[in-house]
């Protein structure tokens, strides 16, 4: 436990799923270590750290050129183990984006004086300066983290004046230092599995233009998952117990606007954790968290019309029984995106199942199968009842096969031998 009462990851890997707590958000400083120019000012109650101290641990010009190092920004007090400098916020989402198994760290770092607010429809509108940093590491045991993992990459979003930039870093193998890479890069990892087995993937650290992929909307650079309250809005342990992650952020006043009742914040549930939602909402909710930047309006997916957003809620235009815009190899044997009580005659459980870069979905950022997350969509689909869609689809499809039927010479003007004209 950290000394201003926040959980740390022993292993600083991703804790057990039933331990939801995020790394911790601000750090308190002993009054000791203070600079006498500092002296003065004082830490609030909840932790705040002091504008003088935050310059001096971590400082991101983001209108500058991203740095060829990371440590040029000193985030990290211990890159390894993933604890952040002070003034760098770790947080959590409920349901992340499968990452091929990398264990995901998530902070954000905002400038002195700044501060987030809440949106009216739930959105987290982050300042001018404000950073977000997810880094990607591989633990060496699924079934024991606290043995530690292997950092491969940190990602920073930058917030410029102009709109948010991407960059990308990759961590040598000692984790004492991460080289900016723009072109993109290939690392060799391995883990235990929590089967078990030993599992060897090279993970590939993507280009800007593969980050446009999934983050560009109607031509702008967007980062995902924390620009929502409904992805941070869960408990966080703390020292004196469990309490909401907004709610303290809020008390720390680096979010504004947050309403009092906590009934009105949105949140979805974790998706593999049935305490926290129905199948239909957890399905819904890891759908939109790994498909719904593309597909959704304004993402390059969206020309097929399919829209995977949370709250989009007509089920046509989330797949059920909507037919493929372009067939294709991407279609497989299916006729629709999802046809209820069928995953394997459902095109969207054959791409997501698939490795094959021309088939699978995501496209990008994805090179493995999630076999869990894939259990869940052909178990929320197998149990999908829409009758009434499925009357109609039946009666058109009715329709369409005698409109279909052409009869041959032989069955030309014979009767039925059910005797039917």
């Amino acid at each position: 436990m950290r000394r201003d009462g926040f959980f740390l990851n022993p292993g600083c890997c991703r804790p057990p799923r039933w331990f939801h707590a995020p790394s911790g958000l601000l750090r308190s400083v002993p009054a000791v270590v203070l600079k006498a120019a500092a002296a003065a000012l004082v830490l609030g109650a909840a932790g705040l750290l002091s504008p003088a101290v935050r310059a001096e641990s971590v400082w991101i010009d983001v209108e500058a050129p991203p740095a060829a190092r990371l440590s040029h920004y000193g985030l990290f007090r211990d890159a390894k183990r993933q604890i952040p400098n002070d003034g760098v916020l770790p947080y959590e989402l409920n349901t992340p984006h499968f990452a091929d198994y990398a264990a995901l760290h998530r902070f954000l770092w905002l400038p002195e004086g700044t501060r987030c607010r809440y949106g009216p429809h739930g959105e987290i509108e982050f300042p001018v300066g404000a950073v977000l940093i997810i880094t990607m590491g591989y633990v060496h045991d699924m079934r024991h983290p606290e043995q530690g993992e292997q950092i491969v990459e940190t990602r920073l979003w930058m917030h410029r004046a102009s709109g948010w930039i991407g960059a990308q870093y990759v961590w040598n193998d000692e984790t004492t230092e991460a080289r900016l890479a723009l072109a993109g890069d290939q690392v060799p990892v391995h883990w235990v599995h929590s089967d078990g087995t030993l599992r060897r993937h090279t993970f590939r650290v993507p280009n800007r233009n593969q980050c446009l992929q999934c983050h560009g909307r109607n031509g702008i650079l967007l980062p995902l998952g924390p620009v929502h309250a409904r992805y941070l809005n869960r408990p966080a342990a703390y020292s004196d117990g469990t309490g909401s992650q907004l709610q303290h952020w809020a008390a720390v006043g680096i979010l504004e606007g947050l309403p009092q009742d906590p009934a009105q914040v949105p949140r979805v549930p974790v998706w593999d954790d049935p305490s926290t939602g129905d199948l239909d909402s957890r399905a819904r909710a890891y759908l939109d968290m790994n498909c719904s930047s593309c597909h959704r309006e304004g993402g390059i997916g969206f020309t097929s019309g399919l829209d995977l957003r949370y709250d989009q809620r007509e089920p046509v235009k989330f797949g059920i029984y909507k037919a493929p815009v372009a067939a294709g190899r991407g279609a497989g044997n299916g006729r629709f995106v999802i046809e209820p009580g069928y995953p394997d005659r459902s095109i969207l459980v054959y791409r997501l199942e698939s490795v094959d870069p021309g088939v699978r979905m995501p496209v990008t950022g994805r090179g493995l199968r999630h076999d869990e997350g894939v259990a869940l969509i052909r178990q929320w689909i197998a149990e999908m009842d829409y009758p009434e869609l499925t009357a109609r689809q039946q009666q058109l499809d009715r329709r369409a096969s005698l409109l279909n039927f052409v009869p041959s010479d032989e069955s030309a003007g014979t009767v039925p031998s059910d005797g039917r004209p």
